[in-house]
């Protein structure tokens, strides 16, 4: 209601709930930052420098069909004999698997999601069950400008008032926007690997098209041998003398005129 008066927030209530909450929040991020780089297993070295020579060679062969029109023919067909050749490379088994055949040949994939799930989902259980206990039903602030009716369900969790203003914040929504909203901070501190919510939360619904293994580079390799194979070799500069020459002719007849 714009024309209702304002509430007098209580210092109390700043002592008690607003300033606990918070470095309660901040402690629980920190806890759950620490326990995922505590139980996330990194790849072996070999393995990963392989992956990334992969993902490179597939890179490598789409810039060699978009300017190899540029370098001569021998070295066009070395290129091309190298990636799509019999023997070459994308005739060969990648190092990288699909998500169902890392799951199925390397039973740690699993281990290594269900370790992250629980050490993002535990601390947040835990932290939830403190602040609905303690936290709960109390008004920590005022949102500095106005807003529409459409904004209360997302302000004002916990307490149902129709009579407050939509501006007014709870501490349950004040949680709530802290645990979603601290990871550009916490990626200032921790430089790697800052563990995201919604991230999370998308593992957690469906862990297949959330895993950071989704891609499958056999298809990958099967699609740009093929389009390899199919791109034929054309001299772009087989005429550039010519070319030049006519530019060259164009502009002096349109300096004379």
């Amino acid at each position: 209601m714009t024309g209702a008066h304002p509430l007098l927030l209580d210092h109390a209530v700043r002592d008690w709930v607003f300033i606990p909450l918070t470095l309660a929040i901040v402690l629980m991020k920190l806890l759950t930052q620490y326990m995922h780089q505590l139980f996330n297993t990194p790849p072996p070295n070999n393995k990963e420098l392989k992956e990334v020579r992969e993902m490179q060679a597939v890179s490598r062969s789409g810039r060699l069909r978009g300017f190899g029109r540029f370098i001569p023919e021998t070295s066009f067909k070395m290129r091309k004999d190298y990636f799509a050749g019999e023997k070459g490379l994308f005739s060969q088994k990648s190092v990288t698997r699909s998500p169902q055949e890392a799951m199925a040949t390397d039973p740690t994939v699993m281990v290594d999601m269900m370790k992250k799930n629980l050490t993002g989902m535990l601390p947040q259980v835990g932290m939830g069950m403190v602040v609905n206990f303690f936290f709960q039903g109390f008004v920590i602030g005022k949102v500095p400008f106005p807003l529409s009716p459409r904004f209360k369900p997302m302000l004002q969790r916990g307490i149902d008032l129709a009579s407050l203003d939509v501006s007014y914040l709870t501490s349950l929504s004040y949680y709530i926007l802290l645990l979603f909203g601290l990871r550009g901070a916490f990626s200032l501190v921790f430089r790697d690997d800052v563990v995201d919510e919604a991230e999370m939360m998308k593992r957690q619904m469906n862990p297949m098209a959330a895993s950071p293994m989704g891609v499958d580079m056999d298809a990958m390799f099967k699609q740009e041998k093929t389009a390899l194979a199919a791109t034929d070799y054309e001299w772009e500069l087989e005429s550039a003398e010519e070319r030049a020459v006519e530019v060259l002719q164009r502009q002096l007849k349109a300096k004379k005129l």
